[in-house]
C-alpha cells in the first residue's frame, strides 16, 4: 500500500523539527485569520495544495503518476539577518530537497513567494513537489498479481 497524504505531510512535519528544532512547526490552521504565532522566533506551517496527475501508465490496472505539491508558510519575528525569515527560507529548502518521503521520489523545489508583513511577522511561502504512483484499489491488485 502507497503512503497516505496525510503520511506524506505527516513525514513533512518530522523532517522539519529534525532539522529546524529552533521553530516550531505546525500543520497550516483551519482557520488562518485566527492563528496566533506564540513562539517567540517563528513557525513553519506545512500544508498540501494539492496533486496533479498524469497519464495512466498501464493497460492491466490503472496507475498514474501523482505529483504531490507540498507547502511551508514561514512566519518569523524577524526579516534579515541570521535566522530571519529570508535565511530560513533557505533552510526550509535545503531540509526537503532531495529528502525522499515514504512511497516517493525526491523532494524538489517548485517556488518561494513574500507574502508581505503583518504586524511585524514577516511571511514567506515555499513551495515543493514530489512524485508518487496512484495505484487502483479495486480490492484483487492487477498491478501486483
Amino acid at each position: 500500500l502507497m503512503a497516505t497524504t496525510l503520511q506524506i505531510i505527516d513525514a513533512v512535519v518530522d523532517r522539519l523539527k529534525l532539522k529546524l528544532p529552533q521553530l516550531a512547526v505546525e500543520y497550516f490552521p483551519d482557520r488562518p485569520a485566527e492563528y496566533r504565532l506564540n513562539h517567540p522566533r517563528g513557525a513553519l506551517l506545512v500544508s498540501y495544495p494539492g496533486s496533479q496527475f498524469g497519464d495512466t501508465v498501464d493497460v492491466t490496472c490503472i496507475a498514474q503518476p501523482r505529483t504531490v505539491k507540498l507547502s511551508v508558510t514561514v512566519l518569523l519575528r524577524q526579516l534579515n539577518g541570521r535566522g530571519g525569515a529570508v535565511d530560513v527560507v533557505d533552510d526550509v529548502r535545503r531540509a526537503l530537497v532531495g529528502w525522499r518521503p515514504p512511497d516517493c521520489r525526491k523532494v524538489w523545489a517548485v517556488s518561494e513567494k513574500f507574502l508581505g508583513e503583518s504586524a511585524g511577522i514577516w511571511q514567506y511561502v515555499v513551495d515543493m513537489a514530489t512524485e508518487s504512483m496512484l495505484v487502483e484499489d479495486d480490492g484483487t491488485d492487477p498491478c501486483h498479481p
